[in-house]
């Protein structure tokens, strides 16, 4: 009876134990998912407003999302190396090509600085580990030297000299990527060979790892080499056995690495994620099955590497592994250091092409809607043009057999895509040619050609130049009948693509030559010979290529081309050709008397009209080109009359015509559409620049710099799908705000923007179409400040000299 009773007893209290439990449990998670729930409303609320202070949950099942992240902190990353100029090293050359960021300025530092740091190039022996040779060897071929041949030197031939008889582990596996970059001839194919036999034979049985000085570094360096030879025997199942190894051994809830009671260090993480992901391994998802677990992605994005404040040998290699981390998550095979290894890019670069065309394809779609000037017609020939070249570079891709190939056609393919424009119709109304005003700017003369106050403005009129811009921005003149010359002939280059006609008839089937868009210093030079208005209703030039003497007409106005000859009052100019320029003791550039190198800043006293070439009298009393492709300025004296165009507030679509002062005194009369303008009651003033706002909050003015206020530059690059809609560099007054720079850039770059509030409470509605959601979602842009994540609006953060400012978009 009493056992019964007990028993009884005991299932009563057992009973109301596990309700009480399973009630506190229930009330836990309840309470868990509230959290989670309001934590992820902040984030979405600090992502919609631009802020990103929040962290808020890992979400590391949302591949998407954690791409996106991986893409923004790629483009800071880079954006930071970038900043090192003529300091950038072989590691950060092979940061910048797997980004496709490197210009030939920066791998002209790299391989310099490979000459100068190398051990064996410059005249010493092999250096520590061999570090050395596997960075100076990734460098070289990044940027496409031969590593067999570097100033007469065979660097390989030493690698294998020391692959024969390695001073240290580290040198083994060191040796070995290095010889795994590409294929060197019989004698590094048989070290290749040796030195993976030898690594796999260094492997701990019990363990799976290997045992090096730093068990976790040593292991995830292994594991880097060998995942560039795997077509050798033994190496597949060595690298299973690894990865099942690091994933019980050494990996963390956090996501990061560590030995059992060993410290986690960045470092270590970084070069683990790299090695992983270079096996084949999801690095983008946890390693375990387990929700409590972190993705090593996500911990490497958590520690903020990319910070100025930290070394620059780990922003160099987290960047590595973010950039191996993508790769692999688009099918890329092996190691993205074993260049010319069959197909190992390919899968990876097909996806990457696919997926800027869907985005080339949405921007233009987005950017349509709100641009008047986009017809149906235009945009679906726009599209048709997306597709077709889509098809050109998929084929191209398919056909490649090595890794640098596939990456090369790839780039090709997304920057022949990102070229890709909408052609416009002609304005309504022609307007009536008029006699531009000439107006100066910090950097060059621009010409205005204003409209009649009864036509609409074309689409480029919409978009402005802040008053630093070296760029200029103008309205081109379109003329009721055909002008047979121009006011007078000079010489221009192309900004952007262009392409040369037979004739003024714009048919696939007279297109003679396209010109791609290059940087400054090698844009194509034209002579004007004429301007007229074709049959399409569109104002053209016909033009005389100054280097082979083609001449043809093509499409005219500030968008496409610039003045290639300075004619503004500057007083002060810095070298901008990489082999520098010459001064004269002549105005027709003879009797030289020195040479000046690339980065020297002279003093201008004037500048020399010379016909067709301007030229620049230094205050020495000597002669210098003003040829814009060669030199850069930097100072222009300020005019005594106020001949600077009005500064809008922000460049977005829209109409606007306007009207020139005639006399002193008066105000230009403006008759506008949906837009604000300001006027100016100089007599020298230009016409104003039309400025549209969705649903503005309040209207403030970019701080754009005034020829005599202290000045800051700062670079912006701007992203969305995958694709970069704008980079480039900016000035600005000093004390400018994040939002200021932005407003000025939109300026310069002809970008769409709109938004809302003011100074703390300003919040980007949209750019070029990329517009956010409604308030509670994740989609809108954030931005970031040499990779950090500012906890303020863009509108609050005050921009010092240098600072980089990237911005993403989130759907």
């Amino acid at each position: 009876m009493k056992r019964k009773q007990f028993l009884y007893w005991f299932s009563i209290v057992l009973g109301i134990f596990l309700i009480f439990s399973s009630g506190g449990n229930s009330s836990r998670a309840d309470a868990a998912s509230r959290a989670d729930a309001a934590s992820r409303a902040d984030v979405a609320s600090a992502y919609n407003y631009g802020l990103t202070k929040a962290k808020g949950p890992k979400i590391n099942s949302e591949v998407y999302t954690v791409s996106d992240a991986v893409d923004s902190a790629i483009s800071a990353e880079l954006a930071e190396i970038a900043q090192k100029g003529p300091k950038i090293d072989a590691w950060d050359a092979t940061c910048l090509v797997f980004g496709d960021r490197i210009t030939d300025s920066q791998a002209q530092y790299a391989y310099e600085s490979i000459l100068k740091n190398n051990d064996f190039l410059s005249g010493g022996s092999q250096g520590l580990n061999g570090i050395s040779d596997v960075s100076a060897v990734n460098g070289l071929v990044a940027i496409g030297k031969d590593p067999t041949n570097v100033n007469g030197k065979n660097l390989v031939a030493n690698i294998v000299k020391d692959a024969n008889n390695p001073a240290s582990d580290y040198s083994i596996v060191n040796d070995l990527e290095a010889l795994s970059t590409g294929s060197y001839g019989q004698a590094s194919e048989t070290a290749r060979t040796s030195l993976t036999k030898k690594l796999i034979g260094m492997q701990d049985q019990k363990t799976g790892l290997w045992n090096g000085f730093d068990k976790v570094d040593y292991t995830a360096r292994a594991i880097l080499a060998l995942s560039m030879n795997t077509n050798q025997p033994g190496v597949a199942d060595a690298l299973n056995t690894a990865v099942k190894a690091v994933s019980n051994h050494f990996y963390q809830k956090n996501g990061g690495f560590a030995e059992m009671h060993g410290a986690e260090n960045a470092y270590n993480d970084v070069t683990m994620t790299n090695a992983l992901a270079s096996a084949g391994v999801n690095v983008y998802a946890p390693l375990k099955d387990k929700t409590d677990y972190v993705a090593p992605v996500q911990r490497v994005l958590d520690q903020h590497l990319f910070s100025a404040g930290n070394s620059a040998m780990l922003i160099q290699q987290a960047t590595l592994a973010l950039e191996q981390a993508r790769f692999t998550s688009k099918g890329g095979k092996g190691s993205i250091f074993a260049f010319n290894q069959t197909d190992a890019a390919k899968p990876g670069e097909i996806v990457n092409i696919k997926d800027a065309a869907i985005a080339k394809k949405r921007s233009i779609i987005r950017s349509s809607i709100s641009d008047p000037q986009a017809t149906a017609a235009a945009v679906n020939d726009a599209i048709n043009l997306v597709d077709k070249i889509l098809v050109t570079y998929l084929s191209k891709l398919r056909a490649d057999s090595t890794s640098s190939a596939a990456i090369a056609d790839r780039a090709a393919g997304v920057k022949e895509l990102n070229n890709v424009t909408v052609s416009h119709a002609a304005p309504v109304t022609p307007a009536t040619p008029a006699t531009p005003p000439t107006v100066t700017n910090n950097n060059v003369t621009v010409v205005n050609n204003p409209a009649s106050s009864s036509s609409a403005s074309s689409s480029s009129s919409a978009t402005s130049t802040s008053s630093s811009s070296s760029v200029p921005i103008s309205t081109p003149t379109v003329s009721g009948k055909p002008v047979k010359k121009a006011s007078h002939r000079s010489i221009v280059y192309a900004l952007t693509t262009v392409k040369l006609y037979r004739s003024s008839n714009f048919t696939k089937s007279n297109l003679t030559k396209t010109y791609k868009k290059r940087a400054r210093i090698n844009r194509p030079m034209f002579l004007v010979i004429s301007q007229q208005t074709n049959k399409q209703g569109h104002a053209i030039y016909r033009v005389k290529d100054m280097n082979s003497g083609k001449t043809g007409y093509t499409l005219s106005g500030s968008k496409y081309f610039a003045h290639a000859y300075y004619s503004a009052k500057v007083t002060r100019i810095k070298v901008i050709n990489p082999k520098g320029i010459n001064e004269y003791g002549k105005v027709n550039l003879t009797s030289k008397k020195r040479h000046v190198k690339k980065n020297a800043s002279l003093s201008v006293r004037k500048v020399v009209n010379y016909g067709l070439y301007n030229r620049m009298q230094l205050t020495n009393g000597r002669y210098i080109t003003a040829n814009k492709k060669l030199i850069l300025a930097t100072k222009i004296k300020k005019s005594s009359q106020n001949t600077r165009p009005s500064t809008p507030t922000a460049t977005t679509t829209g109409t606007s015509t306007s009207t020139p002062p005639t006399n002193s005194g008066s105000t230009a009369t403006t008759a506008t559409t949906g837009t604000t303008t300001t006027t100016n009651n100089s007599p020298s003033a230009t016409p104003t620049l039309p400025v549209a706002l969705t649903n503005p909050v309040a209207l403030t003015n970019p701080v754009t710099p005034s020829n005599d206020a202290k000045t800051i530059t700062t670079t912006i690059s701007i992203h969305a799908d995958g694709a970069t809609i704008a980079s480039g560099s900016i000035k600005v007054s000093s004390g400018a705000s994040a939002f200021d720079a932005l407003q000025a850039f939109a300026q310069q770059q002809g970008l769409a923007l709109t938004y809302k509030g003011s100074g703390a409470t300003t919040y980007v509605t949209g750019i070029n179409g990329y517009n956010a959601g409604p308030a509670g979602t994740m989609t809108g842009w954030l931005y970031s400040v040499n990779g950090t994540e500012p906890g303020s609006s863009m509108g609050a953060y005050t921009l010092k000299d240098g600072d980089s400012i990237s911005m993403t978009y989130n759907k």
